[in-house]
């Protein structure tokens, strides 16, 4: 399943807003930082691709320094969850008692036990 144009602003414009805003980032440059051919953002941003997979808006957001779900679905802020409790507010009520497990066991034993 593609992701194309999702609720008010479309991906390619919030795409388009987040390189527009740094002038260090280039369409070719945020593309091979997501480990894609340097010309396969380009092509999904003048229509020639018509959609992207999660896995790659995934990649996108990481490349662009954004929230994924922002940058997938105009959800939340563009900003990076800047700590636990943001992130924590983020993750589904159904799974947060799995969650909570994770950390707990983080917490006893560390990341390397």
């Amino acid at each position: 399943m593609g992701v194309g144009h999702i609720q008010g602003m479309d991906i390619r414009a919030r795409i388009r807003s987040i390189i527009d805003g740094n002038p260090e980032m280039t369409v070719r440059s945020v593309s091979l930082a997501a480990g894609l051919s340097d010309s396969a953002l380009h092509k999904f941003l003048t229509g020639a691709t018509e959609s992207v997979t999660l896995k790659t808006v995934e990649k996108l957001a990481k490349a662009l320094g954004v929230d994924e779900r922002w940058l997938a679905y105009g959800e939340g802020e563009p900003d990076l969850a800047s700590d636990i409790a943001d992130t924590w507010e983020r993750i589904p009520e159904d799974q947060k008692p799995q969650a909570r497990r994770i950390l707990e066991t983080f917490a006893r034993t560390g990341t390397d036990g």
